[in-house]
């Protein structure tokens, strides 16, 4: 007999139904197992809880010396894996730390509670992990700790001024830096650009200087050198000081005095290049030269770093973790006009 072909597709209707659920609901059973999974947060040991810790006061520049292992009155339990008295900077707030140790622990079962004991102008700090006090610490100011770092300021040349869009959004960063530029017809249209993003500049006299109303050729006479000064501080006047690059050949030719003598007498700042710092880059990337350079920085130096404006693009994410250490970022005027 001759099977019915409306029986016949109806059951293929039910087969392909029965196989959409079966799929559905492996799908949905994967989606909230993963849901689930992504949910789970990780229970801490006091060990790791410590550790962690310590790690954001380091962050923000603390030493060891500040920290002390004390027993805090009415805090105990029997899985108390450490308590600390803690002296702090009066230029880190408090809440910034528990809200730095929040950051770390976000991914974790970790609760922190903060209370502050304002009789005793101190804060007390409980961190638990799977309902059970791990770690206690008692945060209070101390008017003579001071956070030992020493202070950086940005110079930056080879600008991208031949787009003004992209000097604008260069302009954007947050980060203090004072733009140098040389002397350029290109350099000159771009100086309200730079006044309009509320900065300053200093001006650059190196080899690169190619226009013939700037050009300070030691083939020229006298005279033409003095024009061409003439020319360069007319049209960048407003510039904070000038570099000159003592490794150029501009600074090693004969013409070198008077082009000084020029431009000292009208009162102009003139200092050399090497007496910025510039980034070591020999067997190393810009963000490792960067790192190492930070290093030598002493608890009472007061460094100018010269670099590129490629160099500083690719730094400039490492600045903030720098600045929390207690290091000052600082507008270059502040340590080259005031020495």
């Amino acid at each position: 007999m001759s099977e019915n072909p409306i029986s016949k597709k109806i059951a293929i209707v039910l087969l392909g139904l029965v196989l959409f659920v079966l799929a559905l609901n492996v799908g949905i059973s994967k989606y909230f197992g993963m849901n689930e999974s992504q949910g789970e947060k990780k229970i801490l040991s006091g060990i790791e809880i410590d550790k962690t810790f310590h790690a954001a006061l380091y962050n923000y520049g603390f030493s060891k010396d500040w920290i002390e292992s004390k027993k805090i009155k009415n805090i105990s339990d029997d899985s108390l894996f450490a308590a600390y008295s803690i002296k702090v900077p009066k230029d880190v707030p408090i809440q910034v730390l528990i809200l730095e140790l929040k950051f770390l622990f976000a991914n974790d079962d970790v609760i922190i509670l903060a209370e502050e004991i304002s009789s005793n102008k101190k804060s007390l700090i409980k961190i638990t992990s799977g309902n059970k006090l791990k770690l206690a610490a008692e945060l209070f100011y101390d008017e003579n700790l001071k956070r030992e770092y020493g202070s950086v300021a940005f110079l930056v040349y080879d600008l991208p001024v031949q787009n003004d869009e992209q000097l604008k959004e260069f302009f954007n960063t947050p980060e203090l830096f004072l733009p140098v530029i040389i002397p350029s017809e290109i350099s000159k249209k771009q100086i309200s650009t730079i006044e309009k993003a509320n900065k300053q500049f200093a001006l650059l006299l190196n080899d690169d200087i190619n226009e013939l109303d700037y050009k300070l050729s030691d083939n020229y006479s006298d005279d033409r050198l003095k024009k061409s000064i003439k020319e360069i501080v007319g049209t960048f006047y407003t510039a904070l000081f000038f570099i000159v690059d003592d490794k150029s050949d501009l600074f090693q030719s004969d013409k070198y005095s008077l082009i000084q003598t020029e431009i000292l007498k009208r009162k102009i700042s003139l200092i050399h290049s090497t007496d910025f710092t510039s980034l070591n880059l020999d067997n190393m990337n810009v963000e490792e030269a960067f790192r190492s350079f930070m290093r030598s920085v002493g608890k009472e130096d007061k460094k100018n770093l010269l670099l590129t404006a490629d160099d500083f693009s690719a730094i400039i994410h490492l600045i903030p973790s720098f600045r929390k250490i207690g290091y000052r970022f600082v507008y270059p005027g502040e340590i080259i006009l005031t020495k």
